[in-house]
């Protein structure tokens, strides 16, 4: 089994080392004017859209992809909490409805992982107009193809392959599985799908937003 990664005290709070030698950045980062954050729940298409906002950046360009691995030139703002006994990312519905509540009083385009799947050339349109970025049918096709799931699954770059199996062990489980939507129901009991119905139900009822699942 592989050893946890040595942690380091940055006050009362215990990271890993990596990231306390770096906290001094961490506190002293300003966002700038035209940075952009992909802001997403974990496995809601984070990679996905990370490598589509980075080849419409670079108008298409499917060499400046390889400059680097996706969590390299989309870099993360988080930390790690050893040993937290809940989802350290807090509540799901918290996420999508705290976004969706305030998506006409930000400047927030608020995408979803169904509709990606459906028609994943409509969203990235959707992601050149919110960039401010018009590029040609032929750029748009191109990064389409660059972007599907094969693609992506196949792309060292976007796969995470390039993080030793000590970190990541994905004979366990893939980074990238199925790239589908509605798994779910090969994994649930009918018990199970009673209960996460009555969250829903009650998480939900506070709000317009709606999921296809």
């Amino acid at each position: 089994m592989a050893s946890r990664p040595p942690l380091k005290m940055v006050g009362d709070l215990p990271l890993i080392a990596y990231f306390a030698d770096n906290w001094e950045n961490v506190e002293n980062f300003q966002a700038e004017e035209g940075d952009l954050l992909i802001d997403t729940y974990p496995k809601s298409g984070t990679t996905w859209m990370s490598e589509i906002v980075d080849l419409v950046l670079h108008d298409g360009e499917t060499k400046t992809s390889q400059r680097g691995a996706i969590f390299e030139r989309v870099p993360f703002l988080e930390f790690a909490m050893p040993d937290m006994p809940t989802v350290s990312y807090g509540p799901w519905a918290d996420h999508v409805k705290d976004f969706w509540k305030i998506r006409h009083q930000r400047d927030i385009l608020y995408l979803f992982y169904e509709d990606m799947l459906e028609d994943p050339k409509r969203e990235i349109r959707k992601v050149m107009k919110y960039i401010g970025k018009d590029l040609p049918e032929d750029v748009v096709e191109k990064i389409h193809q660059h972007t599907t799931f094969k693609a992506m699954k196949d792309n060292p770059m976007a796969n995470y392959s390039t993080i030793p199996s000590s970190i990541m062990d994905q004979t366990i489980s893939p980074f990238l599985r199925k790239g589908t939507w509605g798994d779910w129901m090969s994994h649930f009991t009918v018990a199970q799908i009673e209960v996460f119905d009555e969250y829903y139900k009650k998480e939900m009822s506070d709000t317009d937003l709606t999921f296809c699942f």
